[in-house]
């Protein structure tokens, strides 16, 4: 069934009503459950019991609950809406001692009325096991508010009929009968039994102006449920808001650390290259100093010689080696090097012994040169060879 919403209580999604028959037997308890999604309501639950422990165990303690309150104890009349009419209904009775339940029509009311004590008996005992009552209605008048929905003038409740005539209910009168009458709503199926607690309901959740009820005693119910709903959830969201941060903060923590491995490693490695570099920078350090004790750094160093030396080469010379000072001894590490700073050796080939000649005639003319010893002169095939030694005039 869908309905246009008027002024929705914020209980949630679902409404537990209960009515209760009171006879001089026993009391009988018809329950009804109704779920509401945007504008549609829905049957989802109903059952019948005597037992208050059979109705509690079967009842939510997180939904609210409607009262319907009917048989012994509640009296119910139509009157004319005059000033005064309560006093005409209770005699001389204290109206301030009783709940009152109207349906008001023109120029008539349909009253029900009942002492306060019956019915705060009843709400104290939903309250000792812990349910929260939220509204409450008296009588049957409040099928009234759901017979625009059925098409038919004759609606019975299980102890009362009520007669409408141009859409007005007209009268009402006790019912006699037992057999069950069943109505349907849109899809939803009601008998007798069920009327009350879904019509009440109906009432509870799209105000008719017409009913007037005890709604200033309950407003206070209605807003403590309604904090309390609102406390818990806020309570879920606010501890689902830690969860999911302590999960957020556990996984940050874990990419963190792993980061913090990761730049441990990469610190450790460039403490490694630091310290190798370091090392290097010493050995480069040793090393140039003893070059320096050597002799090496002088100005008159290997490229002018080499320039020097094969500047006006014979073509026919091709030249193997050339030591520029040689070391008197074998390198030895972190020795110093000792070195033949006045001397050059040069080792080679010539294809005619005039060009050879030629050529030493050329190098003993260099002003540097102070000797010229030829050390190896010899035949091989059509080639000879040959290693010679030039002694510097001056050291370096």
């Amino acid at each position: 069934m869908s309905f246009k919403p008027l002024n929705i209580a914020l209980f949630g999604n679902k409404i537990q009503s209960i009515q209760i028959h009171f006879s001089l037997e026993k009391k009988q308890y018809h329950f009804i459950e109704i779920e509401r999604k945007k504008n549609d309501l829905t049957i989802i639950n109903k059952f019948t019991s005597e037992s208050f422990e059979d109705l509690t165990a079967k009842l939510s303690k997180n939904k609210p609950i409607i009262l319907t309150l009917t048989g012994q104890g509640v009296l119910s009349k139509k009157v004319k809406n005059d000033v005064g009419y309560q006093s005409k209904i209770l005699f001389n009775a204290d109206s301030e001692d009783f709940y009152w339940y109207e349906y008001r029509q023109n120029d008539q009311v349909y009253v029900s009325v009942a002492r306060k004590e019956i019915i705060d008996s009843e709400i104290k005992l939903f309250d000792e096991a812990k349910f929260t009552i939220v509204d409450f209605a008296m009588g049957p008048f409040g099928a009234a508010s759901i017979y625009p929905l059925l098409e038919t003038n004759i609606l019975q409740t299980n102890e009362t009929t009520l007669y409408f005539d141009n859409s007005l209910l007209s009268e009402f009168e006790k019912r006699n009968e037992t057999n069950v009458i069943e109505y349907h709503l849109g899809t939803e199926k009601l008998t007798d039994n069920d009327i009350l607690g879904f019509a009440n309901s109906f009432n509870n959740l799209y105000p008719n102006e017409a009913i007037v009820s005890e709604k200033a005693t309950m407003s206070s119910r209605k807003e403590e449920f309604t904090y309390k709903k609102a406390f818990n959830v806020l309570g879920i969201f606010t501890l689902s808001f830690f969860l999911i941060s302590l999960l957020i903060s556990y996984l940050m923590l874990g990419n963190y650390q792993t980061a913090h491995h990761k730049m441990q490693v990469e610190l450790g490695e460039q403490n490694v290259a630091y310290s190798k570099l370091i090392s290097l920078e010493k050995d480069k350090e040793n090393k140039e100093a003893i070059l320096k004790q050597s002799g090496l750094n002088d100005s008159n160093f290997l490229s002018f010689y080499i320039a020097e030396i094969t500047e006006d080469i014979p073509t026919e010379i091709n030249l193997k080696t050339l030591s520029i000072f040689p070391t008197t001894s074998k390198i030895k590490s972190e020795q110093r090097i000792d070195f033949n700073n006045n001397v050059i050796e040069i080792e080679g080939t010539a294809l005619s012994n005039t060009a050879f000649t030629s050529w030493i005639k050329e190098l003993k003319k260099h002003n540097w040169v102070g000797n010229l010893e030829i050390i190896d002169f010899q035949r091989e095939n059509r080639t000879n060879s040959f290693v010679i030694k030039l002694i510097l005039k001056f050291d370096v």
